[in-house]
């Protein structure tokens, strides 16, 4: 669920495909120049949700992807999706950047009269609904974006909203920001699709998409876009999206009715287990009042709570835990159940990390996670080279919460490509943490990350420098010790001052 996909210099793709759609309708009528039957021939099917709506889509390209897959056969691509276990089969209608039309709609329904149908298109006007009704359809998405700033544009999109209910289609009305949100709001909509690309630009923003979910508390939600992976559908589901709408992923994979199982499987597992990491970390990361503060090898009980009790000026956010048997940091699985133990009474909003580079540390790390007693892992020892975790199975596929970590000394070795929902840059001087070396200022401003998280050397003497960055993370670990292992409580004081002294002001503009 990378937060950089490689994309093309695109600026404002949406409106030059409205724009190229509008001359299209002008030139050959609502229907694009296809025979659409007078009348629908097929009952309209409502999409289901039980226990999650999965939505699988039939997608030739995309401006940001290019060509995805031929697809020489629309139905038998449904088929595979449907034996899958897909509740409802999106059709890309659009024909100049994604390579869709209103005939491969047609032909899917006619295959799967029982199948709910969603015709994903640029929907411009009222007059395309009654088209996308007798041509199958069952759903309609419905681009917010596309007319939030025009003049009288919540008449226009009310006008196709209300023509979709007169028709008894389902809208799937898609968002991307707050400022959509508030416009559909007078509508009080039943589904709304999240996407996490912005379609002016569309550059992914994984976090945004996912907490604006909490401003959506009476409607259903999809999430939609930069599922890639079970892991990512992990992700989704740990902020109880109602399903999903993924395409690309499942054109490109060669057993689409398994990646659909994998990726249901995925995002109930996260449901049931009620995994609170990731809405706690990108709740932070998007608000930005201050950076997550992780105070890094804890290695006694008294001292975790020496440190969490410690809540001046915003406090800490996360302690880590290095299983790492050779770190002068580590600590057994016995003491982290006691601390955990202890903190889950007293401090329960403090999120609890194991560090992990091998396999058994990953294996000690996954058996804490599964009894409660942390709530993520943090990864070292990955690179572009070797994108396999310990236990020889691709992290895309894991079903825990981690981060991967990529120590760093040049902009040449980060890759931008990693898999998870965000990256933790340390310095090459270490693979477990506590090493006190900083990575170079001038080196993590090139990064560009949406996200940046850092780890290395941070202290109080050099923390307005990396505060100076607007890290999303800071990750301190030898730089507010007493002795390898013991956090100075009073370093950890000043240092937490100079946090809140320079976030202040952005608290203020908020």
């Amino acid at each position: 669920l990378n937060l950089k996909e490689t994309t093309q210099d695109m600026v404002e793709v949406l409106a030059q495909i409205t724009t190229q759609r509008s001359q299209d309708i002008a030139q050959k009528g609502f229907a694009f120049g296809y025979e659409i039957p007078q009348k629908r021939i097929h009952p309209l099917i409502k999409p289901c949700f039980e226990p999650i709506l999965l939505i699988a889509e039939i997608k030739r390209a995309s401006p940001s992807a290019g060509q995805i897959g031929a697809i020489n056969s629309p139905t038998k691509l449904a088929s595979d999706y449907l034996n899958g276990g897909a509740g409802a089969i999106s059709v890309l209608c659009e024909e100049r950047h994604f390579n869709g039309s209103l005939a491969d709609l047609m032909q899917v329904k006619n295959a799967y009269p029982k199948a709910c149908i969603l015709r994903k298109d640029f929907i411009q006007y009222p007059e395309e609904i009654e088209i996308s009704y007798c041509a199958g359809a069952d759903m309609v998405l419905l681009i917010v974006a596309m007319f939030i700033d025009e003049d009288a544009g919540f008449a226009r999109f009310k006008a196709i909203y209300d023509e979709c209910l007169k028709h008894g289609l389902t809208p799937l009305i898609e968002v991307h920001n707050h400022n959509e949100i508030d416009f559909i709001t007078p509508l009080n909509p039943a589904l709304v699709g999240i996407n996490a690309r912005n379609l002016h630009t569309f550059n992914i923003n994984i976090p945004a998409a996912c907490t604006l979910k909490n401003a959506l508390p009476h409607s259903r939600v999809i999430f939609e876009s930069a599922i890639n992976s079970p892991h990512s559908a992990f992700i989704v589901g740990s902020f109880g999206f109602d399903g999903l709408l993924c395409g690309s992923y499942l054109v490109e994979h060669n057993n689409p009715s398994a990646a659909i199982t994998a990726l249901k499987s995925a995002i109930n597992l996260s449901k049931k287990q009620k995994v609170a990491f990731y809405s706690c970390v990108f709740d932070k990361f998007v608000k930005r009042t201050k950076p997550i503060i992780k105070i890094c090898g804890i290695t006694q009980l008294d001292n975790a709570l020496e440190v969490t009790k410690e809540q001046t000026n915003g406090g800490v956010d996360m302690l880590g835990f290095i299983l790492v048997a050779h770190s002068p940091r580590y600590i057994e699985s016995k003491h982290i159940k006691e601390i955990a133990k202890a903190l889950q009474t007293l401090y329960p909003h403090i999120l609890r990390v194991a560090v992990v580079n091998d396999k058994p540390s990953l294996n000690e790390a996954k058996a804490l996670y599964e009894q409660g007693h942390i709530h993520a892992i943090q990864l070292h020892g990955l690179d572009s080279k070797n994108p396999q975790y310990f236990a020889n199975i691709a992290l895309k596929d894991a079903l825990f919460p981690y981060y991967v970590v990529q120590n760093i000394a040049q902009k040449a070795d980060f890759s931008p490509h990693y898999e998870g929902a965000f990256c933790l840059v340390d310095s090459k001087s270490t693979q477990g943490g506590g090493s006190g070396k900083s990575i170079e200022f001038e080196v993590l401003r090139s990064l560009k990350e949406s996200y940046l998280c850092i780890a290395g050397g941070i202290n109080i003497d050099n923390i307005s420098d990396f505060l100076a960055l607007k890290p999303a993370m800071l990750d301190i670990n030898s730089g507010i010790e007493s002795v390898a292992g013991k956090k100075d409580i009073a370093k950890l004081r000043a240092l937490l001052q100079k946090v809140a002294s320079y976030t202040s002001p952005l608290k203020s503009n908020k």
